[in-house]
């Protein structure tokens, strides 16, 4: 697993009520703009750079993508990044709205 979680949506969910995480979503902007999980915050080449200079290494991250492919490479990317708590999806964005959770579309 790369030093790395996998969880499901549901497991994902439980983690995000129980304490402070950044969720992280890797998709384009278009489906980011369309819907998203609720407080993720979208990752781009951009803007990458500043949120590893901001933010803690201990801090939990979820990761997600469209269907829990990318958010593999991404997952092992902060972990060489040196962040200790790193979770990724199974299955993506397609797997969080087939389990019925909630998403933004604002």
């Amino acid at each position: 697993m790369d030093g790395y979680a996998e969880l499901s949506p549901d497991e994902a969910q439980a983690l995000m009520k129980s304490e402070d995480v950044y969720v992280i979503d890797i998709r384009d902007d278009n489906s980011f703009s369309t819907a998203h999980i609720s407080d993720a915050v979208q990752l781009d080449q951009t803007s990458i750079g500043p949120f590893l200079e901001s933010t803690e290494k201990d801090t939990a991250l979820v990761i997600y993508c469209y269907h829990g492919i990318s958010s593999h490479s991404a997952a092992s990317f902060f972990v060489e990044q040196g962040f200790s708590r790193v979770n990724h999806i199974v299955g993506g964005f397609e797997a969080w709205q087939q389990h019925g959770l909630p998403v933004d579309t604002s």
